[in-house]
């Protein structure tokens, strides 16, 4: 069994026709359909159902696929850690990052490695926190930035290695037009009518947010479900409801006054972001150099810097 196989293999599973896969790996089909079967020969299983152009994965080939894919990942990150062995001066990194953690904390830090290693290439993936570390446990990924209230059992206390790298505070949101948007604080009783805006119920944020609402009984009488944290910014901003965002989602928007941050009397919400990466993975020496950025203290200046050459956010 080779990784040129295997990749094949990892292809046609995710394009389903012989003629698009072929072009992707540039061969032509009758060399596909050669390694497709030199691997079925080898596992003693079939693959795929060829049904007219498409094919199937077998029920043995969807269990065999994410194998092929940890493999495959594996082998591409011992080339990148040799590769980067003698030094930083070409190679990627490969890490994940949850929605608002890339879009609104991840940028400056990568603007700062960006400065010192321009040579190395950045692919920061940004997806739910399920599919980041779905790619991490596949070796597609070599960390992850998340909250840290995903990660709160035992079974991943023993799985993961987790450092916290960032302290974010969430507020009360409110528009320019809303009663309260002059003021600072308010309690829980002053916001218990107004119509609540929040991302989806499977929502890790949201889910954090109802535990804290329920340990004071607390529940706002009125809500409002968008899936989107961009989206329900923008309702906030149209005066349609209120939230509870993070305070650094919202600069721009407050600076401009758009928005207003208040404080609630009764608690604040706080979190940690941390960098997540398996025990006992190996690191290539990019990301343990990146790790090393997100360790150190940052001043305001460099939080502002933004840096776009060589990254690729997906």
């Amino acid at each position: 069994m080779d990784i040129t196989k295997l990749n094949s293999f990892i292809v046609l599973a995710k394009k389903g026709n012989f003629a698009r896969a072929s072009e992707l790996l540039y061969i032509s089909q009758p060399a596909l359909s050669k390694r497709i079967q030199s691997l079925e020969e080898e596992l003693g299983v079939p693959l795929f159902n060829r049904i007219g152009s498409r094919s199937y994965l077998t029920m043995e080939g969807q269990n065999f696929l994410r194998y092929a894919q940890q493999m495959v990942s594996t082998y591409n990150l011992a080339v990148e850690d040799l590769r980067q062995i003698n030094g930083l001066e070409t190679g990627t990194l490969n890490f994940g990052a949850t929605n608002f953690i890339g879009v609104y904390i991840m940028p400056s830090f990568i603007s700062r490695f960006h400065r010192k290693y321009p040579k190395i290439h950045i692919n920061m993936i940004i997806n739910n926190s399920r599919t980041i570390l779905d790619m991490l446990h596949k070796n597609q990924l070599e960390f992850a930035a998340i909250s840290d209230y995903i990660l709160r059992d035992k079974a991943s206390r023993d799985q993961y290695l987790s450092c916290p790298f960032v302290k974010d505070r969430l507020k009360l949101v409110v528009g320019n037009a809303h009663p309260l948007f002059s003021r600072g604080h308010c309690s829980l009783k002053d916001v218990e009518n107004e119509l609540y805006i929040s991302k989806t119920k499977y929502s890790s944020q949201n889910q954090f947010l109802e535990e804290i609402f329920q340990r004071h009984s607390f529940d706002f009488k009125n809500r409002m479900v968008i899936s989107n944290q961009e989206a329900v910014k923008e309702c906030v901003i149209n005066n349609i409801g209120v939230s509870i965002l993070s305070t650094r989602s919202v600069t721009q928007e407050v600076l401009h006054q758009r928005l207003a941050t208040l404080s609630f009397d009764e608690f604040e919400i706080e979190r940690d972001i941390q960098y997540t990466c398996l025990k006992d993975r190996h690191l290539t020496p990019a990301a343990r150099i990146f790790l090393d950025f997100l360790r150190q203290p940052m001043s305001e200046s460099k939080d502002s810097d933004r840096s776009e050459s060589n990254i690729d956010v997906v």
